[in-house]
């Protein structure tokens, strides 16, 4: 390899743009590399994969911008250092994470649904408006019989008592030969009748109101001017 015109490799490993939509992203790829669903559905292993190689770093660059903008994450990588033996890592124990958008189950351990084939010929749509039954299908039942007792509407104004449930209220006795009606603005009260209310020694209030806008001789708070010292400052 020549040492004055190194060549990189576009090294993808299933990650996605942060907030691209996986399917789009895939549907993107497919447009790109004209390549079936199959396919592209590798690159999703979570293994990284050069889908480029040999390419200088201008160019490279370009793939990658391209990609990019069809929701890919794909590193440019040196393709003399991708070339050199890398020794084995030692096995880790626990979790690890997949990328971003990397299914978590593999092929074999997909649950894969059926299509259920039915048979609508018997189905039908009603319209918008009246029953859904058909009168075959309706329950007739029978009205409940209501007692509803022999009333009578009184005519307005007439005595609901009979005779015989009437009582006679007793009349008050009132002696009214002494009463009269006074004149309309007479005093009602007769001189007896009035009371005479004490009257109130009040003193005389010496006050004079000063003119509009006078100083009422308000305390007011005196606040001493602040002199902030500017000596430091200067204008640009």
């Amino acid at each position: 390899m020549d040492d004055n015109n190194p060549q990189f490799d576009l090294v993808f490993r299933g990650d996605i743009v942060l907030g691209a939509n996986l399917v789009e992203v895939k549907q993107r790829l497919q447009q790109l590399f004209k390549a079936d669903a199959q396919k592209i559905e590798a690159l999703f292993s979570g293994r990284p994969v050069a889908v480029k190689r040999g390419l200088d770093k201008p160019t490279a660059q370009k793939y990658q911008q391209v990609l990019r903008k069809a929701g890919a994450e794909v590193a440019v990588v040196s393709a003399a250092d991708r070339a050199k033996p890398k020794a084995a890592a030692p096995r880790q124990r626990g979790l690890s994470l997949a990328p971003v958008g990397v299914s978590l189950l593999r092929a074999t351990e997909r649950s894969r649904t059926e299509p259920v084939d039915l048979d609508l010929a018997a189905y039908t749509l009603r319209p918008a408006e009246g029953p859904l039954l058909d009168q075959a299908e309706r329950r007739t039942q029978a009205a409940p019989e209501v007692a509803v007792p022999s009333f009578d509407v009184a005519p307005a104004g007439e005595n609901m008592l009979p005779e015989d449930a009437r009582h006679d209220l007793p009349l008050p006795e009132l002696e009214v030969d002494d009463w009269g009606l006074s004149e309309p603005g007479a005093d009602l009260l007769s001189p007896q009748e009035r009371r005479e209310a004490p009257s109130v020694a009040v003193a005389e209030l010496e006050a004079e109101l000063a003119p509009a806008g006078a100083d009422l001789g308000q305390l007011k708070d005196e606040k001493t001017p602040v002199q902030p010292d500017i000596s430091g400052l200067s204008l640009q």
